[in-house]
């Protein structure tokens, strides 16, 4: 995916050299050509990876004397057409004009609202050199990241953070409340870099800097969707299924032919399913990558799951009749070797270490096949799968389902225990500790305390507890919105890194718009997840249609980690010679290192995923500067 980036002079200084800079930071990333403009005191950046047929045609940045205007952009735009009868151009010139031209001709007429009418993946950045204005915006919702660092005197913003790094006034600095976060769990500050200084613009953000302040603005929030009352079930089914189905199909045109991710959950089935059928009509097939197993699973999952996946994806490519999958065991790629890569791609540790192995494999295997696209279903449980909350079912409704003692439960026992109440806190703590992250953190005392961790996190939304009451079903959906911003960084991450460009039909904005507007009662019927259920029957086959059971991932990483276990010993002994151990405590990571080796087929896949998070942390400790670790 393109790139673009810029400084911006404050103090009125010239920009010399610092695009160059900025380059050098990037220049190993898939791009086609490079381009910089400098306009005095502030200069942008343009690195262009063909995404879209049109892309090829594209040139940036741009400079218009009349407007004293200078212009970058990136992505591309799902509502063209639209934007094409709005703007004006001509019949003559719709094909072959590149996104990023639109995005120009949407900003010339409209301004800084032109956010509002554009739809898909996409950022831009516009310098007014007379009245020494910067604006920059990013997607709704999208795989985008726009990170930018600000003093009095420079502002400085790059699509990836790659491109920052290299500015000497920035200076390397891991923040250490962003590790702790990471290793207690602890979603939020989603707007905050692991190094000091750096910020992310978040998505339906845009950012206007001048001389003397930067303005930051919310254009659109899924928590403003209103529930639209009044349709029968199969109405908003149907509107569902159509939004779905669009998202779909834009996200198609791609320069590079389409792959996808394909596991045995609905939801990537649903996305590849309907993108087959669509394929089929332009005489194209699909090609899906999944992961399966390389050792049997740990014996510790639950009735309620599975680890292999595969007979799920065959019946979905059975009948789809025009997916051809790919399976990958990943068995070239060690836990360590995954997480290693993982944090050289994405430039940060992050949550499901245990999974990077795979997730790699999976990326860089379809870039290195020449896909230009890789299509995903990681939204889906806040769109299309959205489950609902039965405590905030109507009282007769929950009378209805589950009698008089399950009304109790929920309406009563429920939010005095997990609800926010003076006595659910005194619950959670005689139940679960006054700490009770430490159980999947490993952080140490010391560390804890140089930064107030217990103080933050109570004085913080966070229950470390993981039990939460939701009388307002709405609130746990922008939640999981919430958290999935991190998700969005670092797909655009890996785009820029491979150039393989990640596009999630279910996070798109119609999508989200129609899912959120179906009333919460109606996700409940026959089975959970009722809504998707019925979309999809007769497209998926009933073993993945009427599944209730799920999929653990990675679910034989610790026989993995068994059979690289010289390799773990080093980068544990690694650790705890580094200084490491003031910030984890290694003491106890190496005697659940013990259990698992002792006995790799009973050990919980949950409790291995829990200790890779202090190893991502060390390895970016490494990766950054190695002597920052104390």
């Amino acid at each position: 995916m393109s790139v673009i980036f810029g400084l911006f002079y404050r103090d009125g200084r010239p920009v010399s050299g610092e695009l160059e800079t900025m380059y050098s930071g990037m220049k190993h990333f898939p791009h086609e050509k490079q381009a910089f403009t400098v306009q005095g005191n502030c200069g942008f950046g343009h690195m262009l990876t063909y995404n879209t047929p049109e892309a090829v045609n594209e040139s940036m940045p741009k400079w218009v004397e009349a407007a004293q205007l200078m212009f970058v952009a990136e992505g591309r735009l799902d509502n063209r057409d639209e934007l094409f009868g709005a703007l004006d151009v001509p019949a003559g010139e719709r094909g072959v004009m590149p996104d990023g031209d639109l995005m120009f001709k949407a900003y010339l007429k409209w301004g800084e609202n032109c956010v509002d009418r554009l739809m898909g993946k996409w950022s831009f950045a516009a310098f007014h050199t007379d009245e020494q204005r910067l604006f920059i915006a990013r997607d709704k919702w999208d795989y985008s990241d726009i990170e930018y660092y600000a003093d009095d005197n420079i502002f400085t913003f790059s699509t990836s953070e790659k491109g920052l790094l290299p500015l000497p006034f920035i200076k390397k600095e891991i923040d250490e409340l962003m590790i702790a976060r990471l290793l207690v769990v602890w979603s939020g500050d989603y707007d905050k870099s692991f190094i000091k200084g750096i910020k992310h613009l978040l998505p339906s953000h845009t950012l206007r800097v001048t001389r003397e302040k930067a303005e930051l603005h919310r254009y659109w929030n899924y928590a403003d969707i209103r529930v639209h009352e009044g349709l029968k079930f199969e109405a908003y089914v149907e509107n569902l299924l159509d939004s779905f189905n669009k998202a779909v199909a834009c996200r198609l045109r791609s320069y590079k032919p389409v792959a996808a991710t394909l596991s045995g959950g609905m939801d990537s089935s649903s996305v590849c399913v309907l993108a087959a059928e669509q394929l089929a009509k332009q005489g194209q097939r699909l090609r899906t990558y999944s992961h399966v197993p390389q050792f049997p699973s740990s014996n510790t999952l639950s009735e309620h799951q599975f680890g292999d996946e595969q007979p799920y994806i065959e019946t979905v490519v059975e009948a789809a009749g025009n997916i051809d999958p790919t399976f990958l065991n990943s068995a070239g790629i060690s836990p360590l070797e995954g997480i290693n890569e993982a944090v050289r791609l994405y430039g940060v540790p992050f949550h499901g270490a245990c999974n990077a192995y795979w997730i790699v494999d999976i990326f860089k295997t379809a870039a290195k096949e020449n896909y230009g696209t890789m299509l995903m279903g990681e939204f889906g449980n806040s769109t299309i799968s959205w489950n609902g909350i039965e405590d905030a079912l109507p009282a007769g409704e929950i009378l209805k389902r589950y009698g008089i003692i399950g009304l109790a439960k929920k309406k009563l026992l429920k939010p005095i225990l997990f609800g926010n109440t003076p006595f659910a806190h005194i619950y959670k703590r005689m139940t679960f500790g006054k700490q009770p992250w430490n159980n999947i953190s490993y952080c140490t005392k010391a560390f804890e305390e140089s930064l107030d961790l217990a103080k933050k996190i109570k004085a913080s939304d966070f229950d470390p507890t993981f039990r939460y009451h939701y009388s307002d079903p709405k609130k746990q959906a922008i939640r999981i919105f919430d958290v999935n911003v991190s998700r969005l960084l670092s797909g655009s991450a890996i785009g820029c890194e491979t150039g393989l460009e990640l596009r999630d039909p279910t996070g798109d904005t119609r999508v989200i718009e129609s899912a959120l507007a179906i009333p919460h009662e109606l996700f409940f019927g026959e089975m959970n997840k009722w809504v998707l259920r019925t979309m999809m029957k007769d497209r998926l086959p009933d073993m993945v249609r009427l599944n209730t059971k799920k999929g653990k991932q990675s679910s034989d990483v610790p026989a993995r980690l068994y059979t690289h276990r010289d390799e773990m010993d080093r980068i544990f002994a690694d650790m705890k010679a580094s200084g490491f151990g003031e910030i984890v405590d290694m003491e106890r990571i190496l005697t659940e290192w013990e259990k698992l080796k002792a006995d790799c087929d009973n050990y919980p896949v949950g409790q291995a995923s829990h200790f890779l998070r202090p190893v991502a942390a060390f390895v970016m400790y490494r990766m950054i500067d190695s002597s920052l670790v104390l």
